[in-house]
C-alpha cells in the first residue's frame, strides 16, 4: 500500500505517519510532502492508494498557507489527465472555522474530511479505520471491471433506439432467469483502443425501475462508468427544445415532509442530492455551451428538430414519480433549486445505484436531450431528436474525450 501524507506541520506529520506505520501493515510505504507542489509532483509520480491531505497548504515549501489550498488541489487534480487520482483522500484539518468547507469539498467525490485535535484519539482512530478498510479491499485483490460502459434507457422508443443506432455491432444478450434483455457492443477510441458497452431498458418509466435495472447490470456486468441518455423535460429559463442537459447534481423532488405550517399546507424538501465527480464535470465543461460537436451531430440527423443550435448545460436536474405537463409543477420544483435545468422521473435512480455499487464502484452521468417544456402544450414532436442527441453526444466523449 503506498500513502502519502502532505502536510506543512512537521508535529502534525508524524503523528499521521505514526498512525500510518501502526496501521499499515507489511509492504506499506509511505511518500511525504509539505506543500501543493509536492503533492502534484507525488501524484503524477505514484499512484497512492490513500492520499492524507492537510485542507491549508502552501504552494511552496515554507510558504504561507491558505485555507482552501487542498480544493484548488482536488479540483486541479479532477480535471487534468497528468496526474494519477488517489483510490481515496482523506482531508485532515486543525482549523474549526475550514472543516465545515472541507466536509462539503471532499463529499463531492465522497472522501471524508477528519479535524485534527493532539488533545484527542478520535482523529487517528478515523484514520486508522480507513487504511483497514483499504487492506482488506487489496487483500480481495483489485478487481477490473468487465465493463467500460453501462448505458440505462427508460423507453424503448425513442431512447433504447437510439443507442442501439450507435454503430457498435451489438449483440443481443439473455441472462439465466432474467427477464431484462442486455446488448453488448464494442466502441473504438481515437488512440485506437476499444471500450466495451452494454446497454439495457427500464422495464416501465420511474425510479424505482431504473434503480432495479441499472443495480443489475451494474451487479452483472460490472462497468467502469455508468450512464443515462434519453429525453427529459427544460426549464423555459433555462434551456431551448434541443438542449442537452447534464445533471450536476440529481436529486428526487418529491422526497420531504407534507405537513401544515400556520393553517397552510407546507411541503418541506429532504433532498440528498447527487453532483457529477470532478472528473466528469471537468470534462463535460470543455463543451459546455454551444460547440461545433452538438451543431455536427444536429446536421447529421434526418427527422424533424428545432430551429436552434443545441448547447450542452450543466446544472440542476430534478426527478419525480409522474410525468408532469403542468407549469406550476415545474415552478414549484424550481423553488427547491433557482438554477434547475431540467425534470424526468428516471435520473435519480441511475445516480441512487452507481454510488450503491460494490467495489470497484462506477462513476456516472445523466445526460438527456430536452424535448418539451413540462407545460400544458407538452408535445412528443422532439423525442426522437432529443434521444438522438444525448445518445451521440455520449458516444462522442466516449471515443473522442476518455469519457470511459
Amino acid at each position: 500500500m503506498i500513502v502519502g501524507i502532505i502536510e506543512d506541520n512537521g508535529e502534525k506529520r508524524a503523528a499521521i505517519r505514526s498512525v500510518v506505520e501502526k496501521s499499515g501493515g507489511a509492504g506499506l510505504v509511505i511518500r511525504e510532502g509539505r506543500s501543493l507542489a509536492e503533492a502534484r509532483r507525488l501524484l503524477r509520480a505514484e499512484q497512492v492508494d490513500l492520499l492524507v491531505l492537510d485542507v491549508a497548504l502552501p504552494e511552496l515549501d515554507d510558504g504561507t498557507p491558505t485555507q482552501h489550498g487542498a480544493f484548488d488541489l482536488l479540483d486541479e487534480v479532477g480535471r487534468s489527465n497528468r496526474y494519477r487520482m488517489p483510490s481515496q483522500v482523506v482531508g485532515m484539518t486543525a482549523l474549526a472555522e475550514v472543516y465545515d468547507a472541507a466536509v462539503e469539498r471532499f463529499g463531492r467525490e465522497l472522501w471524508s474530511v477528519v479535524l485534527y485535535d493532539r488533545s484527542s484519539t478520535e482523529w487517528s482512530e478515523l484514520l486508522s479505520a480507513k487504511i483497514r478498510h483499504l487492506l482488506r479491499v487489496k487483500q480481495v485483490g483489485e478487481q477490473e471491471p468487465d465493463y467500460d460502459l453501462g448505458i440505462i434507457t427508460a423507453l424503448k422508443s425513442p431512447e433504447l433506439d437510439a443507442v442501439l443506432d450507435l454503430p457498435w455491432g451489438w449483440t443481443p444478450v439473455d441472462q439465466l432467469g432474467d427477464a431484462t434483455r442486455y446488448h453488448t457492443g464494442t466502441f473504438e477510441r481515437q488512440d485506437g483502443s476499444f471500450g466495451r458497452v452494454v446497454v439495457a431498458r427500464a422495464p416501465r418509466m420511474g425510479m424505482p425501475a431504473t434503480s432495479a435495472v441499472a443495480m443489475k447490470l451494474g451487479l452483472r456486468f460490472r462497468p467502469r462508468f455508468m450512464a443515462m441518455v434519453g429525453i427529459c423535460a427544460g426549464h423555459k429559463k433555462g434551456t431551448n427544445l434541443g438542449d442537452i442537459v447534464a445533471a450536476n447534481p440529481t436529486w428526487d423532488y418529491g422526497s420531504g415532509k407534507h405537513t401544515r405550517v400556520d393553517g397552510r399546507d407546507v411541503f418541506e424538501p429532504a433532498a440528498f442530492p447527487f453532483p457529477l465527480s470532478t472528473r466528469v464535470r471537468g470534462l463535460l465543461e470543455d463543451f459546455e455551451g454551444e460547440h461545433e460537436v452538438t451543431a455536427q451531430l444536429r446536421a447529421a440527423f434526418t427527422g424533424q428538430r428545432p430551429n436552434s443550435v443545441p448547447k450542452l448545460h450543466i446544472g440542476p436536474f430534478a426527478s419525480g414519480a409522474a410525468v408532469v405537463a403542468r407549469t406550476a409543477i415545474m415552478d414549484e420544483v424550481r423553488d427547491q433549486n433557482r438554477k434547475l435545468l431540467a425534470i424526468d422521473m428516471e435520473a435519480y435512480g441511475l445516480a441512487s445505484s452507481a454510488t450503491e455499487l460494490p467495489f470497484p464502484q462506477p462513476d456516472f452521468l445523466i445526460m438527456k436531450g430536452v424535448s418539451d417544456f413540462a407545460d400544458e402544450e407538452k408535445g412528443d414532436n422532439y423525442q426522437e431528436y432529443s434521444a438522438y442527441m444525448s445518445a451521440r453526444f455520449l458516444a462522442h466523449l466516449c471515443i473522442n474525450a476518455n469519457l470511459c
